[in-house]
């Protein structure tokens, strides 16, 4: 049997196993990587301008595939590099496999370039903050194993982050192909805890006015159809966290919208009032931004049940009624299915009408957005709801929205309506880096290629990560579109600012840029935008562009849709954090003297 080099080996069986593409940026210690790219059949490479990029491109692939992606770099300054892009998929449980290059085993701690030792490190060190599992391949015969190792935690039902870790001098050893791929599938793992799920629907059964608030663990499991039969089976309203954004269609009948930042007046008020008898939690780990600041007024229920696939989530933040280990798509299929009991469902069909009542009597208090006129607002500078308005008219339906962090990130989740499931993509809730979407609207695009892939990101987001768009141009990947909602600041600091001196305010402003010239100069067609008539036309050409395009739409400053999350916000600082809290009290009994090494108190 023909032998093979262990680079050429490891990615025909990380081909066998489901990949398709590797983010990469080449470089001394995995050459022969970029020579088994080319050799092995199946499998691409995809070449980006820095491995924090390759990184971010790896995560966007696999949360729009639905499948592990690859991001592959050196040791040292390369995996250095990786770090903040693998701690946003390690926290959101995005199944990203980081391939680091590393110095030969005879060069270890001996000073050697580009490599970590020199710092008294490893690079699984390096990397084991933002790693489920890591394997470090140092035996030949052993490489199998290595591989198979990191398969639960890239294709089981608990996904996240693995790292391979392969020195130059075992990448030139040889040996046959033998590798088998592994038999794990994402839908091994725990069973429907049914017990436990009919308890919760006796319980529901009992209430009359009943909210599902789904989370990201139905988009995880593929839930879509079996939570829009549950909601539909007996008429229960269904509200969504922002990164389950149109997971149920925001255009369906008993839709809420987003709950939480940037959430919706529907949803924010009704789950926040004390009208709901009864919310019913659906993967979702209850954090900061997905219960108004931890409000205990989601708490004031006459019932909670939660359900998630793992366990340390349940009663975290809250203690519920109902807590219930199982996953998304098998509890809502149970609870969906009517084999809970028959006097169960005869008391949810009692109510259903009741509930749509309610619910239709809520929506005609209650407008699905915030300062509704800003959406047809003719100001100049351009306001950004108007941008993100005119952009959802012109998109088609299939669109994949990925959207950066920062304050454009409340505009376009607020004023875009997402209908269908696994088309809206955002990481503000736990990581929250900007210029994530640059580059991982890029790796959705490739996973994507015939659905049309849109990043709103803003100017603060180019100036960190805007050179990947020349990625998009390298791959001339037609339907690529990048937003720049160019409001020449970091626009949240710079509206808090507002009370601070002048010179502390202009901390936070940003130059003018020509963006669009600067797509230009990088081989991406640039559009710049600053009359909101203009919006319509400008779209519509870049959605006919033969290759990728991005727009300059010159915004101004304006408060963002999240005035009652931003108010809650508050009411915690201050409770904890702020003027009011015990902390600052006990602060202001402190005198400080600069002449002490400690402080005195008085």
């Amino acid at each position: 049997m023909k032998k093979v080099t262990l680079s050429h080996y490891t990615i025909q069986a990380l081909r066998d196993e489901g990949a398709s593409h590797v983010f990469m940026i080449p470089g001394g210690y995995v050459d022969n990587f970029s020579e088994a790219l080319v050799d092995v059949e199946g499998i691409e490479a995809v070449v980006c301008a820095s491995e924090a990029g390759a990184a971010y491109m790896a995560d966007g692939f696999a949360r729009s595939a639905g499948r592990f992606s690859i991001c592959m770099g050196i040791s040292g300054p390369g995996a250095s590099n990786m770090i903040t892009g693998l701690s946003a998929s390690q926290a959101d449980q995005v199944p990203v496999l980081a391939i680091t290059g590393d110095s030969p085993l005879v060069w270890r701690n001996r000073q050697s370039i580009q490599d970590p030792g020199a710092m008294g490190l490893k690079t699984t060190q390096l990397l084991s903050l933002v790693s489920d599992v890591q394997e470090e391949v140092v035996d030949v015969y052993a490489l199998d194993s290595h591989i198979r190792n990191l398969m639960p935690v890239l294709k089981g039902q608990k996904q996240g982050v693995g790292h391979l870790s392969l020195p130059l001098d075992i990448q030139l050893e040889e040996k046959p192909f033998t590798y088998n791929a592994s038999s794990v599938e994402s839908t091994d793992g725990t069973d429907c805890d049914t017990a436990g799920l009919t308890q919760a629907m006796h319980c529901i059964s009992r209430c009359k006015n009943v909210v599902i608030l789904a989370g990201s663990g139905v988009r995880k499991s593929g839930a879509f159809s079996q939570l829009q039969a549950f909601a539909e089976n007996y008429s229960i309203p269904v509200a969504t966290t922002m990164s389950a954004k149109g997971d149920f269609p925001e255009d369906h009948p008993l839709s809420m919208g987003v709950f939480g930042w940037a959430g919706s007046a529907l949803a924010n008020e009704t789950l926040l009032s004390k009208e709901i008898d009864c919310l019913i939690v659906i993967g979702s780990r209850l954090g900061q931004i997905n219960t108004m600041n931890w409000s205990s007024a989601l708490a004031e229920k006459r019932a909670l049940i939660q359900i998630d696939l793992d366990a340390r989530h349940l009663n975290k933040t809250y203690r519920a009624d109902h807590a219930i280990v199982s996953d998304a798509c098998q509890a809502l299929r149970y609870m969906a299915s009517g084999d809970c009991s028959a006097q169960i469902v005869q008391r949810l069909d009692a109510n259903k009408h009741a509930r749509e009542a309610w619910l239709e009597a809520k929506k005609q208090l209650l407008p699905s957005y915030y300062d509704k006129a800003t959406r047809s607002s003719n100001a100049i500078p351009l306001h950004p709801a108007r941008a993100i308005a005119e952009l959802s008219k012109i998109a088609p339906e299939n669109t994949q929205l990925f959207v950066d962090n920062g304050a454009h990130t409340f505009f376009a989740t607020h004023h875009w309506q997402i209908i269908r499931p696994h088309q809206y993509f955002n990481i503000i809730k736990y990581s929250g880096a900007m210029g994530w979407a640059i580059a991982a609207s890029i790796g959705a695009k490739i996973a994507r290629p015939d659905q049309p892939c849109i990043a709103v990101v803003g100017d603060g987001c180019m100036l960190m990560q805007g050179m990947e768009i020349q990625t998009a141009a390298r791959y001339n990947l037609r339907g690529m579109i990048f937003v720049v909602l160019n409001n020449k600041a970091h626009g949240n600091p710079k509206l808090r600012t507002e009370g601070f001196t002048e010179e502390a305010g202009a901390l936070t402003d940003i130059v003018d840029h020509d963006w669009a010239g600067f797509a230009q100069s990088l081989g991406v067609k640039g559009i710049s935008v600053s009359d909101p008539h203009q919006l319509s036309a400008v779209y519509d050409e870049a959605m006919q562009a033969a290759g990728p395009v991005l727009i300059d739409v010159k915004c101004g400053l304006y408060p963002t849709p999240t005035k009652v999350f931003d108010e809650t916000f508050m009411e915690e600082f201050n409770r904890y954090i702020g003027r009011d809290s015990r902390t600052q009290k006990l602060l202001e009994e402190v005198n400080y003297d600069s002449s002490k090494s400690e402080p005195s108190f008085n």
